[in-house]
């Protein structure tokens, strides 16, 4: 069996790899294509949020909230916006997480932030100790969704 290894245009590739498949003797094993960029950030997005709960920085129902809200105010790009609770609930149960809160739960403190990140005021007045966790929990988000991303980046720079 050989190798070949081929540079093709883009406009030629449909077309080739047409022609390839007609030919049951010849087997693509990798077509050098760039990763799906939202299937990484999707990955590295259940990493962090995984380290995140081993960890147990995600300690109350509540700080799934959090997430949701920051993730919507854009602190991570190519993340999809969650128009409700549940979106984002579903969106969780996709990267396959379970033992989630509540819709209502997520609705209920959502209502209780005002501003925006990194500028939140809760309604529900907590001691500045508690803002401060609050707060943190998306500043370890940021470093845990980071150190995915470069885990994931040098896992597919040692594969070219």
């Amino acid at each position: 069996m050989k190798k070949v290894v081929l540079r093709i245009q883009n406009e030629a590739f449909e077309r080739f790899m047409g022609m390839v498949s007609l030919c049951p003797q010849v087997e693509v094993i990798d077509t050098g294509c760039p990763p799906d960029y939202e299937d990484v950030t999707m990955k590295s997005m259940a990493r962090a949020i995984n380290e995140l709960r081993m960890r147990r920085v995600l300690r109350m129902p509540r700080d799934y909230t959090y997430l949701m809200i920051a993730l919507n105010e854009g602190v991570i790009d190519k993340v999809p916006y969650f128009y409700t609770p549940m979106d984002f609930l579903n969106y969780l149960n996709e990267m396959g997480f379970d033992s989630l809160p509540s819709k209502t739960t997520l609705y209920d403190t959502a209502k209780a932030i005002q501003g925006r990140y990194p500028d939140w005021r809760f309604t529900d007045e907590p001691k500045d100790v508690e803002v401060t966790r609050r707060k943190n929990i998306i500043v370890q988000l940021l470093s845990a969704f980071g150190r995915a991303q470069r885990s994931m980046s040098e896992g597919l720079s040692e594969k070219v």
